[in-house]
Formats: C-alpha cells, structure tokens, sequence
C-alpha cells in the first residue's frame, strides 16, 4: 500500500504554462511597440518627402525655364543649351546663342534659389524639417560626335580617350554652370546654405538613362534634388 504520495504534476504543468504565456505576452507587447514605432517613424519621413514635393512645384510648373521628366525624377533646363565643338565656358565665345541662351540660364538659376530658400526657411519654421538636408546635383552631357555608332569600338584606343575626353568635358560644363550662377551672386555653396544644401558636380558623358535620339541635343544640364531625412526625434 502506497502512503505519503502527493501528485504535483499539474499543478507545476499550470505554473509552466502560465509563465510561458507571460512570456510570449511580454514580447508580442515589444514587437507590436517596436513596429509601431517604426511605423510613425516612416510617416514621419513619407510627409517630410511629401513636403519637399510640395516645395518642388514652382519648379515643375515653370515649364520655360525648367522641365521635369517624371520617368527618372530630375529636372533638366528646357531651352536649348548648345557649346560649340569642345567647349564648355559659358560665354560668347563658346557658347552659341549666348545673348539670348545666359539670361536664361541666369532665370533659371535665380528661380532654383528662390525654391532653395524656400527649403531653408521650411526647414527653420518646421520643426520635423529641423535633420533635413538636400543633395542638389548640377549634371552636365556631351554629345556623342558623328559616326559614333558605325565607327565605335570598344578595343580601340583612340574611341576610348574620345569617351574619357567627353566625360570630362561634361564635367566642366557642369562646372562652367556653377561657375556662371555663382558670378550671378547665385552661390548653393555659401554660408548661407550650410547644413542644408550638399552641391555635387556631375560630368554623365556619354552615360545617363533618357538620352536623346538626336546626339546634339543631349547638350545639356541636368538638376536633381534629393532630401537627406536624419533620424528622426
């Protein structure tokens, strides 16, 4: 005969499982906190880039000065910018049409500053733009010279310092640019844009998506806007 036996199988089978809700209590409340703070983290940066589009318009709608290609997001200037062969500066000499191409271009310029301070003053007032900044790209295009197509080859040398030589020349268009605004008084790299603006000068050759079929019209500029979102507090 059994004496003494004291069963404690369930209720140690009760405690167990009620620890073990606890637990899978305790990390479905840190995962759902921590989702959801991700969560209003990314609506806070979806209206911040809501925000920036909005700051962007004036410069969409100004369709004589700029032109905005939707399919890769960038602005390009949307009169004719045409240099004579192998040449970059922006002036009379080298740049054809220029007493009618520069005022232009110094429109366009001023009308890029104006959404600028804009941006800054948006993010001096606006609290959620305070860890906002902007990469402003100024790209420059060369166009590819006759022939290119039946003529190029890959292995061959000569092509190969064309293409390099028509990088660089885009490059110093693009400079040409900044160097032309900037004697305007149009400067994005001023005291007045630090820790806003990040101005980058781009030489895309004979590379870039949305090249034009007609090589002497891919003469061009090319302006882009990015925001830089911080962390957000």
């Amino acid at each position: 005969m059994k004496t003494g036996r004291t069963d404690s199988f369930w209720p140690s089978y009760t405690d167990l499982m009620t620890s073990l809700f606890f637990v899978m209590l305790v990390l479905f409340v840190l995962v759902f906190a921590r989702q959801h703070a991700q969560i209003q983290n990314l609506k806070q940066k979806l209206a911040i880039i809501q925000a920036v589009e909005e700051n962007l318009k004036p410069l969409k709608s100004d369709t004589a000065l700029f032109s905005y290609e939707e399919q890769y997001k960038r602005f390009k200037l949307s009169f004719n910018v045409k240099f004579r062969f192998d040449k970059y500066n922006i002036n009379a000499e080298e740049l054809e049409g220029f007493y009618t191409t520069s005022p232009k271009i110094e429109q366009a310029g001023r009308q890029l500053k104006s959404i600028i301070d804009t941006l800054k003053q948006r993010k001096t007032n606006t609290g959620a733009l305070r860890d906002v900044s902007y990469i402003l790209v100024i790209a420059g295009y060369a166009s590819k010279p006759p022939g290119w197509a039946s003529n190029w080859n890959w292995h061959n040398p000569n092509w190969i310092k064309v293409e390099q030589h028509n990088y660089d020349l885009s490059y110093h268009r693009a400079w040409s640019l900044r160097d032309y605004w900037r004697s305007k008084g149009i400067d994005f790299e001023s005291k007045d844009y630090r820790g806003l603006i990040d101005l980058q000068i781009s030489g895309n050759g004979w590379g870039g998506v949305g090249r034009l079929e007609t090589e002497d019209d891919n003469q061009r500029f090319l302006i882009q806007i990015f925001p830089k979102i911080g962390d957000i507090k």
